[in-house]
């Protein structure tokens, strides 16, 4: 953990306690800056093979933030993280989550999935499980990746589902950014159809201090929600030379950080 960069934003009690517990859950790589050989070559082959069988576009690489940093990304399809990992770069590590009881229900997909930086979930009424919330304070706390669907179910074109809440009760009481991705393409995909990476800047959380974190909470799914549908537009908009609705987000999010 980057104890200097910690001590540069706020902590919340949940999140200190989630890295004060120590490791409890075994099916989470620990490493994140070494990723196993497995994850290495798989990436390795998607950034390699996915630009040649689709018109891949990937846009915006300069907003990435330093990790750690929470990825929330629209949900077309179970193969989306694949796009991501081929956009993204190798390193650190990109995990997201997977159902205990059906995704983790094989020996063999313990083995694989683990390896592929995939770590075990038990929700319940759309709620994470305490193990769970603990494994991703843990990994943002060693300087990991987070990608989330906030949708938390599939979505077709530009749209979205509603988003729940989690991403952004992690960003405030962690202290890290949001980076909001579209994907665009991925819902009625074939070869040499166009697939679109689109990352918007980051969205920094303000210290819950004047408002209670249920507000912001709120209020920062809300604008991750915005970011996604405007980070859809980014092409169109550079093409026009107009920022659009992105530039309506940056500008409403800058306000806020200015806000005494």
């Amino acid at each position: 953990m980057n104890l200097s960069a910690d001590r540069e934003r706020y902590l919340g009690p949940e999140y200190l306690a989630a890295l004060a517990r120590g490791h409890i859950e075994p099916l989470l790589h620990r490493d994140p800056q070494r990723p196993p050989r497995l994850y290495r070559l798989v990436t390795w082959l998607a950034a390699r093979l996915i630009p040649i069988l689709f018109r891949f576009h990937v846009q915006g690489l300069e907003n990435l933030p330093p990790p750690p940093y929470l990825l929330a990304a629209n949900h077309q399809a179970w193969f989306d993280a694949l796009f991501l990992l081929a956009a993204l770069p190798s390193r650190p590590m990109i995990y997201t989550m997977g159902r205990r009881e059906s995704v983790f229900d094989r020996a063999w997909k313990r083995w694989l999935l683990r390896r592929m930086g995939v770590f075990p979930i038990s929700p319940q009424m759309g709620e994470l499980d305490a193990t769970a919330l603990v494994s991703v304070y843990q990994l943002l706390g060693l300087g990991a990746v987070v990608l989330i669907f906030p949708e938390g179910r599939y979505s077709v074109g530009r749209t979205l589902q509603p988003l729940k809440r989690g991403v952004a009760h992690f960003s405030l009481q962690s202290g890290v950014p949001i980076v909001p991705v579209a994907l665009a393409g991925l819902d009625h995909w074939r070869l040499g159809g166009v697939i679109e990476v689109s990352i918007a800047p980051p969205l920094s959380p303000d210290p819950p201090r004047w408002w209670s974190l249920n507000q912001r909470v709120s209020e920062l799914v809300e604008t991750v929600r915005e970011s996604i549908l405007g980070a859809f537009g980014r092409r169109r908009g550079a093409a026009a030379g107009g920022g659009g609705l992105l530039e309506s987000i940056r500008t409403r999010v800058s306000g806020r950080r200015r806000r005494p």
